[in-house]
């Protein structure tokens, strides 16, 4: 049953255009500058909060790119493990070493690599006109903080879970939501 208030995936979703993009060739120094901008204030601009930026690539987006893959990006290769016959290996006995200094020698070594070796890449998607509890449940499903939104094989925007939380506080919370939850109950148990 369809409840008045209940919202669909459309109506909380952030649309594509709201996102700050770069193309999939752009350095993550690029990235980086775009992402900063998305998470400050600027003069007579703002805050957007986004915390990813679209990667596009042939006019379509592909990916996100956000801290953790930042975070992914700065990891020094010794602490990555090794791949063998394709089994990730660690070295167990070994214990990481972290210098000073090691921040910024990663830092200065990505500044130059491709958004695209590093992105996150679209997997999983929902529609535009489905519920929000589908669309909680592969955020669940796939441990991720946001799910992309397609219309007719072209993503148009991503949903996040602070919205949907917001969203499912609102339901919680409200008043009317209460009365409609006691009115349905009522008509189904008697």
């Amino acid at each position: 049953m369809d409840s008045p208030c209940e919202k669909k995936v459309q109506d909380i979703m952030i649309p594509i255009y709201d996102y700050p993009t770069v193309s999939a060739q752009a350095t993550l120094k690029t990235a980086v500058r775009v992402l900063a901008n998305a998470y400050t204030s600027q003069k007579n601009k703002p805050r957007t909060g986004r915390q990813c930026v679209f990667v596009v690539e042939n006019n379509e987006m592909v990916g996100t790119f956000g801290v953790t893959e930042l975070l992914s990006a700065i990891e020094p290769r010794h602490l990555k493990g090794t791949v063998f016959g394709g089994t990730k290996t660690y070295n167990v006995w070994a214990m990481p070493i972290f210098w000073e200094g090691l921040l910024t020698e990663r830092c200065l070594k990505v500044t130059g690599k491709k958004v695209i070796d590093y992105m996150k890449p679209i997997e999983n998607h929902i529609g535009l006109n489905d519920t929000l509890l589908k669309a909680a449940y592969y955020m669940t499903q796939y441990n991720v903080d946001e799910i992309a939104v397609k219309n007719k094989e072209r993503i148009v925007g991503m949903v996040r879970r602070a919205d949907l939380f917001h969203e499912i506080t609102r339901l919680i919370v409200s008043e009317r939501a209460h009365a409609q939850n006691e009115s349905y109950s009522q008509a189904i148990y008697g």
